[in-house]
């Protein structure tokens, strides 16, 4: 009967659809059926390759078919890198589930890395909740937890990690994981947590590591090294003009000098073949056109830098506004280097010449010969701009050292004078002293006295004395604070809580503050080299101070060695003698920026301006030579017995 089939025929077939392999895993396409942004999004609604075409290759690398096994991605902040990694493990649990780890700087940023971006994009996905099942906040189910969550098969595991704690970086396997803003990562009680994450995928010839982060600083970044080490591809795009088209990466430097300070928003790039203008009209049209291109081709794993220049959320103008708010201020433009550019940033390492900057301060050339500056001013005196008055003190075992500092728009800074307390804190002269220090008055360029403003004093050490003088004064006058030397520390940051000697946690009652001193050091040895009395961040000194004062003051360097053991450098400050001024000078900073140095408006410097640089018609005022001023006795005449720093020597021995 011919119309019956061969059965032998049917097995044929069915054997050979059932070997076929499948097509080759697509991680793109998987993103655009399965991934759907919300309200929390620049462009709700479902991922399309055509929003970002640089993901494209990044993801193509990420897929199994691809041979690569580390990919690095160095970017601006806040630029699609998170997005490809959670793509990475959707896609991958879907497709090759595995066991997979995410790891982050800290346990707590995991925490919320796991419940801001991850479980968000879990409730969106429809194959995420075929995956991994629906997102139950209240749920005790030990195989769905914030920071580990199985797939209902069984088949994939997904470990949530910090890199502060090398238990959660220990005794697990995985084939592929990402390792999220890796420069940010600081070595925990073993050592370097990027190795130990590396580990973790050592068994697997076959494994996927993703290395993503917006860089910080030069010389320790970890993802600027990951980058070098691999294929260093930028995004190049067609210059707009039909006559030309040549393809080239937009650089900053080339942006940089089309820069329009009088109308921003015509900010622009350069041809670099035919020099004509790249507006952001064109951005649209030649990100499309664009490819990557690699500038170390030969490298065995690929890797990728691309910058805020590129995105579709964000004008040129943005770029622009910025770096004419934060040009000349070091703490502002290594952010802007790091969160807009994304590029690593130098910090300033060495001090400049003590000589030079006690030179300048004395009006004299290196010859020691007399020189005219209008920059020059008395010791014990606050010069013009200086309006916020504020005190940086250390305490030494047998003596409390005292800077007196003025702070004003522009980042400028002044030291008034610079004391020495020859007394133990916890002495009730020590106490008296400290006292007096908060009702000192200072006389201005105007014919005014003014008294300071906020005192910031090194808890570190001798804790209890300390907290003990501080309270009593209200905290809005003293606070505590203690150097935090990481260089990922905040300027100034609140400590909530404190251990007592007993071990249990009391309240600061926002009086103690963590600084970060490797921060400042690095910014304020980059002021310190400008002599322009009108610069930002210009320092000045007054006439009169020792030498040892600007020793002190330049006596840390910021080495960068290499751990024997985990083979990654590290950057640590080391003094050559002692660094009282320093500290003094950072722990000044601290109460200025308490007092709002860092985020007054010009509006607010130009009232409080008016208010304290208001001419004293009842005195004769010089503002030319403020010196002169009859009050200059009168301030001298409270000095202590110890006023210098060579005094120092004379208590030390007696």
């Amino acid at each position: 009967m011919t119309f019956l089939v061969d059965p032998r025929k049917v097995a044929r077939d069915v054997v050979a659809q059932v070997m076929q392999p499948p097509p080759p895993a697509d991680l793109n396409l998987w993103a655009e059926r399965n991934i759907m942004f919300g309200n929390e999004s620049p462009i709700p609604g479902p991922y399309r390759r055509e929003t970002i075409p640089a993901a494209e290759r990044i993801l193509e690398c990420l897929g199994p078919e691809h041979p690569s096994r580390v990919v690095a991605v160095k970017s601006s902040a806040q630029f699609f890198k998170t997005t490809l990694g959670q793509i990475f493990i959707g896609a991958s649990m879907d497709i090759d589930p595995c066991d997979i780890g995410y790891t982050l700087p800290t346990h707590s940023v995991a925490m919320s890395w796991a419940r801001s971006k991850w479980k968000v994009m879990r409730r969106q996905s429809k194959a995420l909740t075929r995956i991994f099942g629906e997102v139950n906040v209240r749920s005790r189910d030990v195989s769905d937890t914030t920071l580990y969550q199985e797939t209902r098969d069984g088949r994939g595991r997904l470990t949530i990690s910090g890199a502060n704690s090398a238990n959660e970086l220990s005794m697990k396997s995985w084939p592929k994981q990402v390792q999220d803003e890796i420069s940010k990562w600081e070595a925990n009680e073993a050592g370097d947590p990027e190795g130990q994450a590396d580990d973790r995928s050592s068994a697997f010839d076959w494994a996927k590591v993703l290395k993503i982060s917006t860089p910080l600083d030069a010389k320790t970044c970890r993802i600027a090294a990951a980058y070098k080490r691999g294929t260093q591809e930028k995004f190049h795009v067609p210059c707009p003009h039909p006559e030309c088209g040549h393809y080239q990466p937009l650089e900053w430097s080339n942006f940089q000098a089309n820069l329009d300070r009088d109308n921003p928003a015509k900010s622009c790039f350069s041809c670099t073949s035919c020099g004509g203008l790249i507006e952001h009209r064109h951005k649209q049209e030649i990100i499309a056109k664009g490819r990557w291109v690699a500038d170390n081709p030969q490298a065995k794993e690929p890797s990728f830098y691309i910058w805020r220049a590129y995105t579709p959320f964000r004008d040129w103008e943005s770029i622009a506004r910025e770096w004419f708010d934060c040009e000349g201020i070091p703490s502002k433009e290594q952010r802007f280097f790091n969160s807009v550019l994304g590029l690593e940033f130098e910090r300033a390492s060495d001090a400049p010449s003590w000589e030079g900057i006690r030179n300048r301060a004395n009006g004299i050339d290196e010859h020691g010969n007399d020189v005219p500056d209008v920059s020059t001013y008395e010791r014990g005196r606050i010069p013009p701009g200086g309006l916020l008055i504020n005190v940086g003190v250390d305490v030494q075992g047998d003596r409390v050292e005292v800077h007196f500092k003025a702070f004003g728009e522009q980042l400028r800074r002044y030291t008034i004078d610079y004391e020495i307390i020859p007394h133990f804190i916890g002495t009730d002269e020590a106490v008296l002293a400290l006292d007096k220090l908060l009702t000192k008055k200072f006389p201005d360029a105007f014919g005014n006295f003014r008294g300071v403003d906020m005192l910031a004093i090194d808890g570190n050490t001798y804790t209890k004395d300390v907290f003990a003088w501080a309270k009593r004064h209200p905290w809005t006058k003293v606070i505590v604070v203690r150097g935090a030397n990481s260089d990922l520390a905040p300027p100034l940051a609140l400590t909530k809580t404190e251990r007592k000697p007993d071990g249990s946690v009391r309240k600061t009652q926002k009086r103690f503050y963590n600084v970060g001193v490797s921060g400042l050091k690095s910014s304020l040895y980059e002021v310190l080299r400008r002599p322009d009395p009108l610069a930002r961040g210009f320092c000045g000194y007054p006439k009169g101070l020792d030498d040892e004062f600007y020793r002190q003051l330049t006596a840390e360097k910021r080495v960068v060695s290499v751990n024997k053991r985990t083979g990654f450098p590290k950057a640590e400050w080391q003094k050559d003698g002692r660094n009282e001024v320093l500290d003094t000078e950072n722990y000044a900073e601290a109460a200025a920026i308490r007092c709002g140095w860092y985020t007054r408006t010009a509006e607010s410097w130009a009232q409080l301006r008016a208010e304290r640089e208001k001419v004293n018609e009842s005195g004769t005022v010089d503002l030319f030579d403020p010196a002169r001023d009859a009050a200059t006795t009168s301030a001298h005449a409270t000095k202590p017995t110890v006023r210098n720093i060579a005094d120092i020597g004379r208590l030390l021995n007696g």
